[in-house]
């Protein structure tokens, strides 16, 4: 599988692609990918996809946009389906002026086939819609229909929402697994390894971070799955840190992985992020952290 970034080049004529930011690749869009895949096939086309590579608010609005899955981890995601090539557009302040129609004289106008959501804007201030391709001739345009989960829209703002609130375990099912976060994992504190409970402090970059918390998590390290929990907070016990920080105490585990890349699953959350009133406290609580953590673990194999 090919990733191509598309600056200013279109798509390979006669491609059958799907389009969208795919932002947590959920069950949605993995239906509009499989779509892709089987229009593909019995055409006998070339069988792609685009996206982009950051999220147009961050450039439109200089902000620090939070991902469900940043480009790397998406295109990790993509390359488990069958497709030949990953469209790239490197989103930019020029191209978001682009009006649909050089949108699409600029990218797609070569392509056989455009499979797409039912909700999908393209172009200067997201004017461009599923009718503005329909209309161009050049193409067909397929429109997938919205999915829903349990009365809601399966989309990446209600998986946000959960994952703000807490509610990690009802992500799964939209998902297709966990929500999971990777990173570096860097020196912090070290005050866990004071109290018997050392932490795997990892970079979480631009992922998006559940609500502050405690975790039954599955951590992975070299490859290797291990039963965790995790603090998504500021340690507000032992060193009340400025910046939040996610870390892992992963169970049966002394290995030094400093620089080590990680990737954490959230499981369910156990509890609300404490301030406690002495490091005993602190202690016992956590002592039943493991406890609950381990008893979960034992209900999810059974």
């Amino acid at each position: 599988m090919k990733v191509v970034k598309l600056n200013g080049t279109r798509v390979k004529p006669g491609t059958v692609t799907a389009i969208g930011f795919f932002d947590g690749v959920h069950s949605a869009h993995k239906q509009l990918i499989n779509k892709t895949i089987e229009l593909a096939n019995e055409k006998n086309l070339e069988k792609a996809l685009i996206t982009f590579d950051v999220h147009p608010k961050s450039i439109l609005f200089d902000l620090e946009y939070q991902y469900l899955t940043p480009l790397e981890r998406k295109i990790e995601i993509f390359k488990e389906f069958d497709l030949d090539c990953i469209y790239v557009i490197e989103f930019t302040k020029e191209k978001s002026s682009l009006n649909p129609l050089d949108f699409i004289e600029t990218y797609l106008k070569d392509i056989d086939t455009i499979v797409c959501g039912f909700d999908f804007k393209f172009g200067v201030r997201g004017s461009g819609n599923v009718k503005t391709l329909k209309n161009d001739n050049r193409f067909n345009t397929v429109v997938l229909k919205e999915v829903t989960y349990e009365g809601y829209k399966v989309g990446s703002t209600h998986i946000r929402d959960l994952l703000k609130s807490g509610q990690v375990d009802s992500v799964k099912e939209v998902l297709g697994d966990y929500y999971s976060v990777s990173g570096e994992v860097v020196h912090g504190a070290k005050k866990g390894r004071m109290i018997g409970y050392p932490t795997a402090n990892v970079n979480t970059g631009d992922y998006l971070i559940p609500k502050r918390g405690v975790y039954v998590t599955l951590t992975k390290v070299k490859d290797v799955w291990h039963e965790s929990m995790s603090s998504v907070g500021h340690n507000p016990t032992l060193n009340c840190s400025i910046d939040l920080s996610v870390e892992s105490n992963i169970f049966n585990f002394d290995e030094d992985i400093y620089g080590e890349i990680i990737e954490i699953k959230f499981v369910k959350r156990l509890r609300d992020e404490v301030k406690f009133n002495s490091v005993e406290e602190l202690i016992a609580k956590i002592d039943q952290d493991k406890v609950d953590s381990i008893n979960i673990f034992k209900e999810l194999k059974e």
